[in-house]
């Protein structure tokens, strides 16, 4: 018993005394004499009291009652003049928290009543409040919750949440069953999850539900049994998944897209972290290092740069980190020991974590900085050349004032050497060219680059002359020091090329208006004289064919095709054919014609007039036919005709190679009912996805097909494994589980069955055979409950 404890007695004036007489002997209590039991009921509302003892003497009397509804914090004790058991347990069910006979009790037995009934009731007030906090827990929760009976499916409780997120009052929801918020599609697909449903707890699974309003909500359900109210019930827990699920829908098309972008681009892009290890690699970077991705991912890029080059590659690492942004030039390993030059430009990034990384993006510019060094050798070679003619001579200082000429410069100027020094010899300039000439030097000298020009002198004699000039600068220790240069008297051969221009233009005017591409080879196969439009086609419009051998021009592919109609036609043949090539990203097909330029005494061929027409609109139409008769025109992949044709040609190549051919069969399970239900707009949304989803499992090499109806076909070729055809069709399999989310918000759940056709090293066997082993594949997977898949051949994978 606890000191200073408040002891209400209520009774006639003799319980009253027995009691004070029972109480003298306890310490620490106070006790009150309140009176009989209306006059305590009216005592108690100005009072404080931890504990009642009450004369007892009849349980049926309502007045008990209210001593609980008058001091809430106080247990009370019956003090009952029968010590029947069965009168006891009608007080405790009156409200009194323990019962004692008062006749013949003494002291210890009533201390015993009074510490059981505080132990009582202060257990019966941590239930309370238990309860309270539960249901408020309950009622507060964030997420919808509602109890319904396993018997009716009627609502018996809910909370604020479902209350707000379904828009229905607490009296309306209460007066729904679990078939009400839910479309009247889904009915069917509810009685049967109830008639399986498990007898302890329930993971999330998606629904639909339907809201006051008619809106249809994507939720995500859990639930747990319970019994509430006395019956047998369950608690469930909703969540509205409807935003996230259409935010999961355009997500995973942004992913499809990034992730196509990402591996088909041609471009070099890879991911690394801030010490340089490789996160991911497209497979264009890999093959451009002679790895594959798998290889590369993970590795430290230390791995593929040049020993001699990891100090730079450090701080490379160290300026990004602190710039966030770098570019210029990766010196690279391929695999074979060869080294490559990349050109980049790179960027620091952060994930959604806030790690950060960085994203690359390389050209391998190997080959255009081995030409580059080899234009500037030869440029290097031909000024030395220039500068080291018995011609006109001369030298100027960086500004570009004559400093020095010799004697043909003189003579082919009219100018003395005091006068052509300084900027003197402008004076010897044609008037019509001076100024030209003047500003193209002065440009040539500020920009400290080589400078040429062909242009007229009028010398003493009155006689124009025409000279072609050339100077470079001199570079002494990276400084430039001054310029040398040249110039040759060309009047003849200005007069000569004069008239030829004008010959030529005649010509070139004829030929450019000509739709097709008219060019000349010579006998040693070097063009030397091409019409606009095939300057346009290979030259890009910038004149860089003439002089050119074909091998240069038309590139090594193009050429060596050509090569054997070259040929013919220098040995005098009259050539027509056909050459159809992928240029510029794009498809082109060209009629060529060559003819045979022969000498006079027509015993040698000199060259070759080509004619070349662009007939790839014919082609492509031709092409377009073609593909029209093997493309299913639902899902855009190849149809049974396009399949035949291929299994055909893949069968062929496994018996010359010897290599393993899979041939997989398959159909959408129950797809009738699909269209039964939803109908054949439904159906068809169906189709599309599946096709899709099979590209998005399966290699860009293998050859997807749909048969008609729901039937599709796959073939796959250069497994080095028969096992992998058994993973292949559990890919597939388990890709077609996740729900499929359609338009118009409608979520169907499909499965596939799929049959597996393996063969190797079977001479004998068609292309109608290996289709029917995995027919019969096929029909073994259904027999066995569908959604699933079996394997015959090359010993059952």
């Amino acid at each position: 018993m606890n000191a200073g404890m408040d002891i209400g007695l209520i009774g006639g004036a003799a319980t009253l005394r027995a009691l004070t007489g029972l109480l003298r002997g306890i310490d620490g209590l106070r006790a009150s004499p309140l009176g009989d039991l209306a006059s305590a009921l009216r005592a108690l509302p100005a009072i404080s009291c931890d504990l009642l003892l009450v004369e007892a003497t009849d349980p049926a009397e309502t007045a008990y009652a209210e001593l609980a509804l008058l001091a809430p914090g106080a247990a009370w004790v019956a003090l009952d003049p029968s010590d029947d058991p069965q009168r006891t347990a009608a007080w405790i069910e009156a409200g009194a928290s323990a019962c004692l006979a008062l006749p013949g009790a003494d002291s210890l037995q009533l201390q015993h009543a009074m510490a059981q009934a505080m132990a009582v009731h202060a257990s019966h007030a941590a239930l309370r409040r238990r309860h309270d906090d539960l249901r408020g827990v309950f009622e507060r929760a964030p997420l919808p919750m509602w109890v319904y009976d396993l018997a009716t499916l009627r609502f018996l409780a809910v909370n604020d949440a479902a209350l707000e997120t379904y828009g229905y009052s607490r009296a309306a929801f209460l007066a729904l069953t679990l078939y009400d918020i839910r479309p009247a599609e889904d009915h069917a697909a509810l009685r049967q999850h109830l008639q399986a449903l498990p007898p302890g707890p329930v993971d999330a699974g998606l629904w639909r539900h339907r809201a006051a309003d008619g809106r249809l909500l994507n939720v995500e359900i859990s639930s747990q049994p319970l019994h509430f109210a006395g019956r047998s019930a369950r608690l469930v827990l909703a969540r509205d998944v409807t935003a996230q699920r259409r935010a999961m829908h355009s997500l995973e098309a942004s992913e499809r897209r990034f992730r196509d972008l990402f591996e088909q681009s041609l471009g070099l892009i890879c991911t690394h972290d801030l010490d340089g290890l490789l996160l991911s690699v497209n497979p264009a970077a890999a093959n451009a290092l002679g790895y594959r991705v798998a290889d590369l991912v993970g590795q430290s890029m230390y791995n593929v740069i040049p020993p001699s080059l990891h100090a730079h590659f450090r701080e490379y690492l160290q300026r990004i980190a602190r710039q966030e942004a770098d570019s210029g030039l990766f010196y690279v390993l391929h695999r074979d020991g060869e080294q490559r030059i990349w050109e980049y430009n790179n960027r620091v990034l952060q994930d959604e974590a806030g790690n950060r990384f960085v994203m690359g993006h390389a050209l391998d510019v190997t080959e255009y900085r081995v030409y580059e060094h080899r234009l500037r050798q030869q440029q290097a070679e031909l000024e030395a050349v220039n500068d080291g003619s018995p011609l006109g001579l001369f030298r100027a200082d960086p500004q570009g004032r004559y400093t020095y000429v010799n004697r043909a410069f003189e003579r082919m100027t009219g100018l003395r050497s005091d006068e052509a020094l300084g900027q003197g010899w402008l004076r010897a300039l044609h008037a019509d060219d001076r100024d030209r000439v003047a500003a193209q030097w002065r440009e040539a000298v500020a920009a400290r680059t080589r400078f040429q020009s062909r242009h007229r002198y009028r010398p003493d004699t009155g006689q124009t002359v025409w000279v072609s000039l050339q100077a470079a600068p001199l570079v002494v220790e990276g400084e430039i020091t001054g310029y040398a240069g040249s110039i040759e008297d060309v009047t003849a051969r200005h007069m000569v090329e004069e008239q030829l221009r004008r010959n030529e233009q005649r010509l070139r005017t004829i030929a450019d208006a000509l739709p097709a591409m008219i060019a000349y080879v010579d006998a040693a196969q070097r063009f030397q004289f091409v019409n606009s439009a095939y300057e346009h086609t290979y030259g890009g419009g910038r004149g860089r064919i003439v002089g050119r051998h074909a091998r240069s021009v038309l590139g090594d592919a193009a050429y060596q095709r050509r090569l054997p109609f070259i040929e013919a036609g220098l040995r005098g043949q009259h050539v027509v054919f056909e050459d159809e090539e992928e240029r510029d990203g794009g498809y082109t097909c060209l009629q060529i014609t060559y003819i045979p330029q022969w000498d006079d005494d027509g015993r040698q061929v000199l060259g070759l007039h080509v004619m070349a027409q662009d007939i790839t609109r014919q082609k492509i139409e031709e092409r377009r036919w073609i593909q029209a008769a093997e493309r299913d025109s639902l899902t855009g992949l190849t149809n049974r005709a396009g399949f035949l044709v291929r299994l055909e040609r893949a069968l062929a190549r496994s018996r010359d190679q010897r290599s393993l051919l899979v041939v997989m069969y398959l159909d959408i399970d129950r797809f009738k009912q699909i269209n039964d239900s939803h109908g054949h707009a439904v159906g068809d949304a169906v189709l599309k996805t599946f096709a899709q989803r099979l590209l998005a499992v399966l290699r860009p090499s293998d050859v997807v097909c749909r048969l008609g109806g729901d039937e599709f076909t796959i073939i796959i070729e250069g497994m080095r494994r028969p096992q992998y055809a058994s993973a292949a069709a559990a890919k597939i399999v388990a890709a077609m589980r996740k729900p499929f989310l359609l338009p118009n918000d409608l979520t169907l759940a499909v499965s596939t069955s799929v049959g597996v056709a393996v063969t190797m090293n079977e001479a004998d066997l068609s292309p109608a055979q290996l289709l029917e082993r995995a027919d019969a594949a096929l029909y073994e997977a259904k027999s066995a409950g569908r959604d699933g898949y079996r394997v015959r051949g090359a010993a059952a994978a």
